[in-house]
């Protein structure tokens, strides 16, 4: 009898120290939300307010509540807290709590992932591979899962890998109209542009290194060369988008040898006309 006395007082404590555990993890719990709810409310904290909607939005602590939640992850993306900005882009990309909205989940995606946020641009490079929300472009999908990639996103690494065998393909078949191409030469695009650049025509010259970047138009491969040599002469007058399409290959190392220091010279000058990637890439040289 003495045994089981013992062995009762004994499950009788452990139950009475699980339940002294349970309240005190409940009331810190408690005091976290307050402290994330003071810290919001003064907007002290982008993070807080970003934290305060997920609590909403998954109703961990707080009764569910999408409004609350959306109300507190705009506070947040107003400060340009990059998770806030593609949290709310993907609410109204799948009407998550909210209507549908296409231009503002684009609109907050791509915030996000001009800041630098890998999951905004791989989600982004989604959209314009797909069509999805935005017009269908392979270049601004290239461009967007390129930078997902160089954060070491596996999903991006793997998508690039499949579009570039799409790049050659195509390529190959272009080389293969070479004889057509010749006949219609003297008033395809490629010849306006050529025409209009040794003129001096920054935009041409421009339009020229585009051109060879990507190598859609009829009759011409893709040439990182090229386009570096157009681009070149195009951000010498001063355009900005040349200036960071440069950038962007120095960074790199296509069509001309790896070097930090240009990029960023590059960077630098686009992002001093209000180029937004420039910017971005500016503030660490990007992967450069």
């Amino acid at each position: 009898m003495r045994h089981f006395a013992t062995m009762r007082f004994i499950i009788r404590a452990l139950f009475i120290l699980l339940l002294s555990a349970l309240a005190a993890q409940s009331v810190l719990a408690n005091d976290d939300l307050q402290v994330l709810r003071q810290a919001a409310e003064a907007d002290q904290s982008a993070k807080a307010q970003y934290r305060l909607g997920l609590r909403y939005l998954q109703g961990k602590g707080v009764n569910q509540d999408s409004r609350s939640a959306v109300m507190w992850l705009q506070r947040a993306a107003e400060q340009n807290y990059a998770p806030a900005q593609y949290q709310l882009g993907e609410l109204y990309r799948t009407g998550d709590g909210v209507d549908i909205d296409a231009a503002a989940a684009v609109e907050y995606l791509t915030s996000a992932a001009e800041q630098g946020y890998p999951t905004a641009q791989y989600k982004l490079g989604t959209l314009y591979l797909t069509g999805n929300l935005v017009e269908k472009d392979l270049i601004a999908a290239t461009e967007w899962m390129e930078l997902a990639s160089e954060h070491g996103y596996t999903e991006a690494k793997q998508i690039l890998a499949e579009l570039n065998k799409a790049a050659l393909a195509t390529n190959d078949t272009i080389a293969a109209q070479t004889e057509d191409n010749t006949r219609e030469a003297s008033t395809t695009p490629l010849n306006t542009h050529i025409r209009a650049a040794e003129r001096g025509d920054a935009e041409a010259q421009y339009q020229l290194g585009e051109i060879y970047r990507k190598g859609t138009e009829k009759g011409v491969s893709r040439s990182f060369k090229e386009a570096a040599k157009w681009y070149g002469m195009a951000a010498e007058q001063g355009n900005a988008e040349a200036q960071y399409q440069l950038g962007e290959l120095y960074s790199k190392g296509r069509g001309v040898k790896k070097n930090k220091k240009i990029a960023r010279k590059w960077y630098k000058a686009a992002a001093e006309q209000g180029h937004v990637k420039a910017k971005y890439r500016q503030r660490g040289c990007g992967f450069c």
